[in-house]
């Protein structure tokens, strides 16, 4: 389980950028005030010497340790406040020769020591969110804004369902949840989403994909249609094929196939298919596909090796109720 790789390059690529962007900005600012206050550049030798005055202590800790740090901490101190008395009397603010971080924390470097920074846990999460097809709507399909009160309280009249479209779909989101708490580094099992349009299969899909994003897995959505499409295009050589994109529907923590069904079903495609569920499986890899099928479409859809892989390795969740599109446009 672990980040993409080309989101950790940008990422790391930005931050060395920031940090030395921030170098740069400070070493202008001390020539600046170098050619600007008589005493200043002096001062800064003198403040550099004793850093290195400390470090060689440190190293070379004798019988009068003690007394000689103590001698160039009180000489450091000395030099601090006469430069900042420099700046004051030259109207400049006190940390004026200071780099200037977006991060204080960890100076721009995503680490403090060897655990990685908060912020650049935050910029990998970003930036995983445009490298995972959901785009930008993903931030607006979390647990926290899927609304259950779109689904019926009342017994649904589905035999299959026992009780109301609300308490069934309240029990699908439970399941979600827990799949997407539960993830790590073990093999997490499958998810296949069935049911009607409309009934937030793609939300509670976007749902689980940004709470793993957010965990630092590799996660990949993209439609039955555009996987397959990649393949074609990889097994023909075409000239806009992207042996990375085909590469990671392998790789990544947990692949999202949305919209099962839709995509032509020749020969070619269904030994495609076939061999992306299988491989995933037989690696450990987790998925979530979901459909507007029903399973007897499924079935004479695909062939018996689809069929028994995909009912047989993956939890089925069957989405109920009426359109939420229609009545969110009603409200």
């Amino acid at each position: 389980m672990a980040y993409n790789s080309k989101v950790v390059k940008k990422v790391l690529d930005d931050f060395d950028n920031k940090y030395k962007a921030a170098a740069a900005d400070v070493e202008k600012r001390r020539q600046e005030l170098r050619g600007k206050i008589p005493g200043f550049w002096e001062t800064e030798k003198k403040l550099a010497d004793t850093y290195k005055e400390i470090a060689n202590i440190t190293l070379d800790s004798g019988a009068d340790f003690e007394a000689r740090l103590a001698d160039v901490k009180k000489n450091y101190t000395a030099l601090i406040k006469k430069r900042k008395l420099l700046l004051k009397n030259a109207g400049y603010p006190e940390n004026y020769p200071e780099p200037v971080y977006e991060c204080a924390d960890c100076e721009d470097t995503g680490y403090k020591g060897e655990v990685m920074c908060a912020c650049l846990k935050k910029a990998l999460a970003a930036e995983s969110v445009l490298h995972s097809g959901f785009g930008r709507a993903i931030k607006n399909q979390t647990f926290k804004n899927f609304n259950l009160n779109y689904y019926d309280k009342k017994k649904s009249a589905e035999k299959v369902i026992k009780e109301s479209p609300y308490i069934h779909m309240k029990e699908v989101y439970e399941q979600c949840k827990r799949f997407a708490e539960n993830f790590g580094g073990e093999y997490a099992g499958n998810l296949i989403f069935m049911g009607a349009p409309g009934l937030g299969k793609t939300h509670l899909s976007s749902a689980v994909g940004y709470e793993l994003i957010k965990k630092g897995c590799d996660v990949f959505y993209d439609s039955a249609q555009n996987i397959l499409y990649s393949f074609e295009k990889e097994r023909f050589s075409r000239a806009a094929f992207d042996p990375e994109t085909t590469a990671r529907y392998f790789t990544c923590d947990l692949l999202i196939i949305d919209d099962l069904g839709t995509e032509f079903t020749g020969n070619m495609s269904v030994s495609s298919l076939f061999n992306l569920i299988n491989t995933r499986l037989l690696d450990k890899k987790s998925m979530i596909i979901s459909t507007n099928l029903t399973g007897a479409e499924m079935q004479v859809k695909y062939e018996e090796r689809i069929i028994s892989r995909v009912f047989g390795e993956f939890t089925v969740l069957n989405f109920i109720g009426e359109d939420i599109r229609f009545k969110k446009l009603s409200e």
